[in-house]
């Protein structure tokens, strides 16, 4: 990291990833750098978000939008089949509205690394038995969490 009056240059050899779930026996999970805010409050927050490769996020909600913009990786962002958008890469970009069930997931063999923007905070819900959409009167079964491959 370097400081000088007015900027902070972090560089990746500095970036502190934090796991926010389980880790599997190899110690692949999903992890978090944060960049502004914190992951207790409901204020702006911004961090990189990293999916070791093969991970998959089960079906959840979060109460907020949040703008991402994927940085490395190839990495699937999908409401009900993984397959509804082509893969993202660098560069690709999506809003998540609030309340809307998603899954997301990193495939191929590197890491993926996300920069995600919350103005409302983060916060998360895992759902199990039905998925919920912006209309919660919407219900309907989730996915079957399959294995991910590339």
């Amino acid at each position: 990291m370097a400081k000088k009056p007015g900027t902070t240059i972090t560089y990746p050899e500095d970036l502190k990833w934090e796991a926010v779930g389980p880790l599997d026996e190899n110690g692949k999970g999903i992890f978090v750098s944060l960049l502004y805010g914190d992951l207790e409050t409901k204020s702006p927050t911004n961090f990189l978000m990293k999916y070791s490769a093969g991970v998959k996020a089960p079906p959840h909600i979060h109460s907020g939008d949040y703008y991402a913009v994927v940085v490395s990786g190839n990495f699937r962002h999908f409401l009900e089949s993984e397959n509804e958008y082509k893969v993202l890469t660098a560069g690709a970009t999506w809003v998540q509205k609030g309340n809307v069930v998603h899954q997301d997931c990193c495939i191929g063999p590197e890491d993926c690394i996300l920069n995600i923007f919350w103005p409302q905070g983060f916060n998360v819900e895992f759902v199990k038995n039905t998925c919920r959409r912006i209309d919660s009167s919407y219900a309907k079964p989730c996915l079957t969490l399959t294995p991910v491959t590339a």
